[in-house]
C-alpha cells in the first residue's frame, strides 16, 4: 500500500523556485581599487588648504555647550566661531579608530567599517514616494514598514536605515519611536539612529540597550547615524546635541556636510574637497572631546547645481571627481568614510536615472568608500523614494558587489583542458567549470527576443520593479526576537508616546 502523498510538495517546490530565500552577502572586501588621483603632494595641498580654513576662517559651532567645551579644550573661541589649530585638529582626530564592527541583533547580519571594507545603507528621508503603480504621494509610515522590509529581505543591502522616508502621518515628536521600533523589530540587520533631537537620540540609545544590553552597547558599535553639517561651515544646535549623546554612547556618526558643489562649495574639485574636509574632521575633532577613541566616519554628501535652474544635479563628473579626492584623504587621515550614491534628479525610474545611479555610484566604489547611504530607490533629487527603482538598484547592488570583490581563484590548467576538449567550433556551456561557475545574472533584467518580450507584455523597467517589489512585500518574514526583549521595546514606546502626545 503506497504512502499518502504530502499535501502541498509540488507547490512547495514551485514556491522555492519562484521566491527563494534570500542568500545575504557579506561586508563587501573590496579588491578592485581604490583610485588615487593625488601624488603625496596633492594631498598636503589639500590638508593644508583645510587647515587653513581651520585656523583662519574657523567654523560656526552654533551651541553654547559645544563652545564650552571647545574653550576648554584649548581653541580660539570667539562667539560662536570656532578657530582649531592644526596640532590641535590632529592630536584630536588621531583617536578615531580606523575602522569598527558595526553590530546586528541578529550576528550573522553583522557588518564591518573601515579599511578594504565597504557596505550597503538604504535611502534616507524622502518626503515622497513613488508608490507600487507609479503614483507620487506623501509617504506614510507604512511606507517606512515597507521599506525595512524590502532591506531585510535583500541580498545586498547591509542597512535598512532607521528613515527610508519621512513619515508624514505620524506626529514629528513620536516619530523616531515608531521609526527605531520598526527597525528593530522588522529587521534583524544593523540600524541607524535618529538624529530629530537630543530627546530622540537618548530613545535611540535606550532602545539600542533594551535589544543589546547596556553594557554591550556601552563597548560595541550598534548604531551609525548621519549628522549633517550646513555647509559653508557650521555645525548647529541639533546636530550637536544629537553627536554628543552618541559619542558619549560609544556609536559613531556619519558626520556629513551636504555639499551642493559650485553653491555651498567652489565649483572646483580641489577647494570643495578642502572645504568639506575641514568642516567634517571639526565634527570629527569635537566627538573626540566627548569621548575619547569613540569610532567616527567622515562624511561627505556631494552633488552637483544645475547652472540654469540652481537645482541639485546628480551623476555630473566634478562630483565624481570630489568623492575619489574625498577617499584619498580620508585614508590619509587613517580615518572611514562615508558617501551617497544611487541618486537621480529623474521623476521616474528611466534611462537619465539609470546614467545618474552608474555615474554616482561607480566613483564612490572606486574612491574605496565604506558606508554608503542611498545605495536604492532614490529619485527627484533625493526628495522621492521609488519602489520600483528601489528593488531594480538593489539588485545592480549585487552586481557592484560581485565586481569590487575581485578575481577568484582559478585552475587555468583545467581551464586549458575544457578548451581543448571543446576544440574550434564548439561551445562551453556543458562543461563543468560552466555548469559550476554560472556568470552573474540580474533577474529582472529583460534579455529574451523581442517577441518573447513582446508576448510576455512588453513589460518597461518600472513595472517590472514594480512586481517584484510586490513580490517580495508579499513573501517578507518577519525575522524573530526574543518575547522579553520585545515587550520591554514595546512597553518603552508605549511610555514615550504617551509621554510625547500630552
Amino acid at each position: 500500500m503506497s504512502e499518502p502523498r504530502k499535501r502541498g510538495g509540488r507547490a512547495s517546490r514551485v514556491a522555492a523556485r519562484t521566491n527563494p530565500a534570500p542568500v545575504y552577502l557579506p561586508t563587501l572586501n573590496r579588491a578592485v581599487g581604490p583610485i588615487d588621483l593625488l601624488g603625496p603632494e596633492g594631498v598636503e595641498k589639500i590638508h593644508n588648504a583645510a587647515m587653513t580654513i581651520l585656523e583662519t576662517t574657523g567654523i560656526e559651532f552654533r551651541d553654547p555647550i559645544a563652545l564650552a567645551d571647545w574653550k576648554r579644550a584649548g581653541a580660539d573661541v570667539q562667539g560662536e566661531r570656532v578657530r582649531i589649530g592644526r596640532d590641535m585638529l590632529m592630536d584630536l582626530i588621531s583617536t578615531v579608530p580606523e575602522s569598527y564592527t558595526l553590530h546586528a541583533r541578529n550576528g550573522d547580519r553583522t557588518v564591518d567599517v573601515g579599511g578594504k571594507k565597504s557596505i550597503f545603507a538604504n535611502a534616507y528621508g524622502a518626503p515622497f514616494v513613488y508608490d507600487l503603480d507609479g503614483t507620487r504621494r506623501p509617504s506614510q509610515l507604512a511606507d517606512a514598514h515597507n521599506f525595512f522590509k524590502l532591506g531585510q529581505m535583500s541580498q545586498a543591502m547591509h542597512v535598512p536605515g532607521i528613515l527610508p522616508v519621512e513619515p508624514q502621518d505620524v506626529p514629528v515628536p513620536e516619530r523616531h519611536l515608531e521609526l527605531v521600533h520598526a527597525a528593530l523589530t522588522l529587521t534583524d540587520k544593523p540600524i541607524k539612529g535618529s538624529v530629530l533631537s537630543e530627546t530622540a537620540a537618548r530613545d535611540t540609545v535606550k532602545m539600542a540597550q533594551i535589544v543589546f544590553g547596556e553594557d554591550f552597547v556601552d563597548q560595541n558599535v550598534v548604531l551609525t547615524s548621519l549628522l549633517n553639517c550646513n555647509t559653508p561651515l557650521v555645525w548647529d544646535e541639533t546636530m550637536l546635541e544629537s553627536l554628543r549623546v552618541y559619542a558619549a554612547a560609544n556609536q559613531p556618526c556619519l558626520l556629513s556636510p551636504f555639499v551642493l558643489a559650485g553653491a555651498s562649495t567652489p565649483a572646483s574639485p580641489q577647494g570643495g574637497v578642502a572645504l568639506l574636509i575641514a568642516e567634517s574632521l571639526a565634527g570629527m575633532a569635537y566627538s573626540q572631546i566627548i569621548r575619547k577613541g569613540c569610532p567616527m566616519v567622515l562624511g561627505v554628501a556631494i552633488m552637483g547645481v544645475s547652472m540654469k535652474t540652481g537645482a541639485p544635479m546628480m551623476g555630473s563628473p566634478e562630483p565624481g571627481l570630489m568623492n575619489l579626492l574625498v577617499g584619498q584623504m580620508a585614508r590619509f587621515y587613517r580615518v572611514p568614510w562615508r558617501s551617497c550614491t544611487m541618486w537621480t534628479g529623474s521623476k521616474s525610474p528611466d534611462l537619465q536615472a539609470g546614467y545618474d545611479t552608474a555615474n554616482t555610484m561607480w566613483p564612490v566604489l572606486l574612491g574605496g568608500c565604506n558606508y554608503i547611504v542611498h545605495s536604492a530607490g532614490f529619485l527627484e533629487g533625493a526628495l522621492g523614494v521609488s519602489y520600483s527603482k528601489w528593488v531594480q538598484d538593489s539588485q545592480q547592488l549585487e552586481n557592484f558587489h560581485r565586481f569590487f570583490t575581485g578575481l577568484q581563484e582559478e585552475n587555468l590548467d583545467a581551464l586549458l583542458g575544457d578548451i581543448a576538449e571543446v576544440g574550434p567550433g564548439g561551445h562551453f556551456l556543458g562543461t563543468d567549470h560552466t555548469r559550476e561557475h554560472p556568470l552573474h545574472m540580474n533577474m529582472l533584467q529583460n534579455n529574451d527576443s523581442f517577441e518573447q518580450w513582446e508576448a510576455e507584455g512588453a513589460k518597461t523597467a518600472e513595472v517590472v520593479g514594480n512586481i517584484e517589489a510586490k513580490r517580495i512585500l508579499d513573501n517578507y518574514i518577519q525575522p524573530p526576537m526574543p518575547v522579553d526583549q520585545r515587550g520591554a521595546l514595546d512597553e518603552f514606546v508605549a511610555k514615550k508616546r504617551a509621554e510625547y502626545s500630552t
